[in-house]
């Protein structure tokens, strides 16, 4: 591609918005946002650190952007530029096609992308693209379904079963966040530990939702799909349920994948406005990618952006296990990783794994953490 600026010809303009704010709000988002709004006043996206757009039906988009845009900013002028929404190609395939070489171009850019509209089918769309990239990539899901079934009933799987038996895919770790147990099938899980990929339980995270912030910090890419929230807080969502995380907690997850060093795709899913008519749902996406947007702001530029053997170092020998575990601890952040050598000694060389202090308590109690453990056995 001869210009970063073509990647706007994948999309349509977003038009006129009237967005819902308040007069209160000095500084909406809407004015410091770059929009494309019509093909002869283009934003500049070689200056922009993150580019925002629409998947799928526009009216989607659209109706969250008009509560995005109302709200109050945290991004200075030209940070952020809108590129509108994805044309539809001729053919489905095609509109896959065109979204993956949009991702391909912004991630061989370093911008941060924020994908609003459809569902969580789109997952496989982004796979492909961080394929394209042939670095191999973490993904994380928070949904209150998990997406995998047993190989007798895989054609009822939307995206996970194809991810992780696509020849020459780069899928190398893949989180699911906000099970709910009574919607899933017992063998999902077993698939999932089988392989050494973590689930964490809705009840789980309500616990202690800081333990969700290293998933993040090891993921290359997001999705969260809105029904994984109650459907008290949103009601116009694809699958509602009675249960799932609050409103409050699904804007602190939204932040921490913000906060993630790593992370360059967020996308939000299974908006259905016509389940909706009060505006609701639709505000609370808007202020959920907000909380995003704030997670970026507050980047600490830790590992891997810097030198991790600069970082407090914790040695911790499990004579039981046969291990000895590394743990490091950010001096700017304060947040934790642990060093997993690769099994094979003809690859002197490690992966540092993003933790929490809860695992570097459970080492400290002679034990394994799972999350060790999962990332060593995938090496095998």
């Amino acid at each position: 591609m001869a210009s970063l600026q073509e990647i706007l010809l994948y999309f349509n303009p977003v038009g006129p918005l009237a967005f819902h704010t308040d007069e209160r709000i000095l500084n909406p988002v809407g004015e410091c946002t770059g929009i494309y709004r019509n093909a002869g006043n283009p934003p500049d996206l070689d200056q922009a650190k993150i580019v925002i757009a629409g998947v799928g039906n526009p009216e989607v988009a659209n109706e969250i952007r008009t509560y995005l845009y109302g709200l109050s900013s945290v991004l200075p002028a030209g940070v952020m530029v809108d590129a509108g929404n994805l044309r539809e190609g001729k053919t489905p395939a095609d509109t896959r096609i065109g979204l993956m070489d949009v991702i391909s171009e912004l991630g061989k850019q370093h911008k941060i992308m924020v994908l609003i509209g459809r569902d969580t089918h789109d997952v496989l769309t982004f796979a492909g693209a961080y394929n394209g990239l042939e670095t191999p990539y973490n993904l994380a899901v928070i949904d209150s379904v998990i997406d995998i079934m047993p190989d007798d009933q895989s054609f009822r799987s939307h995206y996970l079963n194809q991810l992780v038996s696509e020849p020459g895919g780069n899928l190398f770790d893949f989180v699911h966040l906000g099970y709910q147990t009574y919607l899933n099938d017992s063998r999902s899980l077993d698939m999932l530990g089988e392989l050494y990929f973590e689930s964490h339980r809705l009840g789980t995270l309500r616990n202690d939702i800081r333990e969700s912030e290293p998933v993040f910090r090891n993921s290359d890419l997001a999705v969260l799909s809105m029904n994984s929230i109650r459907q008290t807080e949103a009601p116009g969502v694809t699958f509602p349920s009675a249960n799932g995380f609050t409103a409050e907690e699904s804007c602190q997850l939204a932040k921490f994948a913000g906060l993630s060093d790593k992370l360059s795709l967020f996308a939000l899913a299974g908006f259905q406005p016509d389940r909706d008519r009060t505006g609701q749902t639709p505000a609370l996406a808007a202020q959920i990618i907000w909380h995003f947007l704030q997670g970026v702001t507050q980047r600490k530029s830790d590992y891997p952006f810097s030198d991790i053997r600069l970082y407090q170092k914790y040695l911790i020998n499990l004579p039981k296990t046969g291990f000895n575990l590394t743990f490091f601890k950010s001096p700017a952040s304060g947040r934790w990783w642990v060093e997993v050598p690769y099994p094979d000694p003809k690859y002197p060389r490690s992966l540092y794994v993003a933790c929490s202090p809860g695992d570097y308590q459970i080492a400290s109690d002679g034990e394994v953490p799972d999350r060790w453990w999962n990332h060593y056995r995938r090496l095998l």
